[in-house]
């Protein structure tokens, strides 16, 4: 079987501390590549032009252009492009508007590495990603939020426990929210690590215990 070509991504983002930690942290997944950070947003146009990247994740937050003006830009450019907004704001105006205007997705600032890995997985696949429909995905939120505090679960292995109660295979878990292979597995192996578990079927021994 060929290699697969990683998905190539272009980080914009005026914080470089930030910036320059999320690309260290996407470099730990070989089915990413970061082509190119950004830390002035006027100059994002002109870089995905140049580098032509498969996802643009681009921060809302930034001086100058904010990630709305950069993002229409964009898309004036090319309004094929696969933008997801990476934002510490949780109201749900700010998301319609980015909807609205084209963008794929929008992961907080507070998801985890895997959560932002999936997200650019799933808009790279042709899907959107967006915070509030991740938490309805899971359809109950009371369940969700014990688990959250309880067990430091996020809702997307919640999510993921569910489907191997189902006797879902890794194969057929990645391919239902739209994620690798290697991040199922990357799931399977944090999860077996917070509830301290060991063996092929103590997860699923698990989700049957907590009735998920």
């Amino acid at each position: 079987m060929p290699p697969i070509d990683p998905i190539r991504v272009l980080l914009v983002d005026d914080h470089q501390l930030f910036s320059d930690g999320l690309c260290a942290m996407l470099s730990g997944f070989s089915q990413i590549k970061v082509v190119e950070q950004v830390y002035h947003s006027p100059a994002a146009c002109a870089q995905a032009d140049h580098h032509k990247p498969d996802v643009i994740l681009l921060d809302f937050n930034m001086p100058q252009l904010d990630g709305l003006e950069v993002a229409k830009r964009l898309l004036l450019h090319n309004p094929s492009r696969k933008i997801l907004i990476i934002s510490m704001y949780k109201e749900q105006s700010p998301i319609e508007r980015f909807k609205a205007m084209g963008a794929k997705g929008y992961p907080l600032k507070t998801a985890t590495i895997t959560e932002v890995v999936e997200a650019i997985e799933c808009v790279n696949q042709g899907g959107t990603w967006f915070h509030t429909e991740s938490k309805a995905s899971l359809g109950n939120n009371h369940s969700e939020d014990y688990f959250l505090k309880t067990f430091r679960l996020t809702a997307r292995e919640v999510e993921v426990l569910r489907l191997i109660r189902k006797g879902k295979t890794s194969q057929e878990i990645s391919e239902k929210p739209h994620i690798s292979l290697m991040t199922v597995e990357t799931h399977r192996k944090n999860m077996c690590t917070k509830l301290d578990l060991t063996g092929k079927n103590e997860l699923l021994r698990f989700a049957v215990e907590h009735d998920l």
